[in-house]
C-alpha cells in the first residue's frame, strides 16, 4: 500500500506545479520614478510640509480640536449620548 499512496501523493504534487506554471507573473514595473512623478512628488512633498506647519502653528495657538462644540443633548441624563 505504501508505494501507491506514494504515488498518489506524488502526482498530486506534480499537478499543483503544472498549475503554478501555467500562471503569468506581472510584467517588471516601469522605473519607480520619472520625470513626471518626481515632479509629483517634491509637490506632495511641499504640501505635506505647509500641512505640517500649520498643524504646528495650530497647536501652539491652541486651536486644536480639544474643546468640543456639541451641545449637550438635554434629558435626563445630558452627558448619556
Amino acid at each position: 500500500m505504501a508505494p501507491r499512496a506514494s504515488l498518489k501523493i506524488g502526482f498530486c504534487l506534480f499537478l499543483v506545479l503544472l498549475n503554478f506554471s501555467n500562471s503569468e507573473s506581472r510584467p517588471p514595473p516601469a522605473p519607480y520614478l520619472s520625470k513626471m512623478s518626481k515632479q509629483k512628488a517634491l509637490m506632495q512633498i511641499k504640501v505635506l510640509k505647509a500641512s505640517i506647519a500649520r498643524q504646528a502653528a495650530a497647536a501652539a495657538a491652541g486651536s486644536g480640536f480639544t474643546d468640543s462644540k456639541r451641545v449637550s443633548p438635554g434629558g435626563p441624563d445630558g452627558h448619556h449620548h
